[in-house]
């Protein structure tokens, strides 16, 4: 049970499109990771982050006030396009509490995933897929890392 006073905790789950050129992606990437640690250790936000080589998938736990200044944040930043917040609920507990920014560079196996949401499905498809994504960067989570 929160203490008297404790702000509400949410779970962002948002995809979007990278615009950066393959050639300069490991340093903005390495860079995006940087600066995010940073700033999640700073602010209490947790998650996970998941880039695809063409798309970001990211997992974002902490106040609302606090996911709105990040995802502000995201959106005037010119290395994502198409911004796209795919869940956002209330949380009890936070499922990456140990990680204020889990990474997993590259992936292509999940680029179909990204792409399905996207594309705006029909609601039951894309509430699978973004269950099925928020779970994947859970099992990364558990399973190695950077934090």
């Amino acid at each position: 049970m929160r203490g008297q006073g404790a702000e509400q905790l949410s779970s962002l789950l948002y995809i979007s499109r990278s615009t950066i050129l393959p050639r300069n992606a490991d340093a903005s990437v390495t860079n995006i990771v940087a600066v995010s640690l940073a700033r999640n250790v700073e602010h209490g936000v947790t998650g996970a982050l998941l880039f695809t080589g063409q798309y970001f998938a990211q997992v974002l736990e902490g106040t609302d006030a606090m996911l709105d200044t990040i995802m502000a944040s995201i959106l005037r930043d010119e290395r994502h396009r198409q911004i796209l917040v795919v869940v956002r609920d209330p949380i009890a507990q936070r499922r990456f509490a140990d990680w204020s920014l889990a990474y997993f560079g590259p992936s292509e196996f999940v680029s179909r995933h990204v792409t399905r949401l996207l594309d705006n499905p029909p609601l039951p498809a894309s509430r699978r897929s973004a269950e099925w994504l928020n779970d994947l960067l859970w099992e990364f989570s558990h399973g190695g890392g950077a934090e």
